[in-house]
């Protein structure tokens, strides 16, 4: 089953582009076996999102920003603003990630390395829309 990530990008978050991204995860997964990297126009999506992929495992990855997202951001705090690390109301910038189907759990390692990925970005919180609760 697909889910989703959503990396909540505080005040003391750097600035991010899709390019810049794009950059600082092929810096990230250099030594990676099997790994490769590439830009995807969606049907339908306004930006190009990013590609990542394991051998036939895949994870989109973009950056978004703008009304769409301080909308959305707002909804989560009605849901769990107790728990947010830092006050939501002004958070308008995120990286989305999209799993792809790992029924058999090959790229487990991947994706907690993604997750470190994220974690080293100052100033962001990581939400799993799917829990509904952050992720430590």
């Amino acid at each position: 089953m697909t889910f989703s990530i959503y990396a909540l990008l505080g005040n003391e978050a750097p600035a991010i582009t899709n390019e810049s991204l794009g950059d600082d995860l092929r810096h990230f997964f250099r030594n990676e076996e099997g790994f490769s990297i590439q830009f995807e126009q969606l049907p339908f999506a306004k930006n190009k999102s990013l590609a990542l992929r394991w051998d036939k495992w895949l994870v989109r990855v973009s950056y978004e920003d703008g009304d769409k997202v301080a909308q959305d951001t707002a909804d989560i705090g009605k849901v769990v603003s107790c728990l947010a690390p830092f006050d939501l109301s002004s958070i308008s910038r995120r990286i989305r990630l999209v799993f792809s189907d790992d029924d058999l759990q090959e790229y487990t390692n991947q994706f907690i390395y993604l997750m470190d990925f994220l974690r080293e970005i100052p100033g962001v919180a990581i939400f799993d829309p799917q829990q509904s609760d952050f992720i430590k």
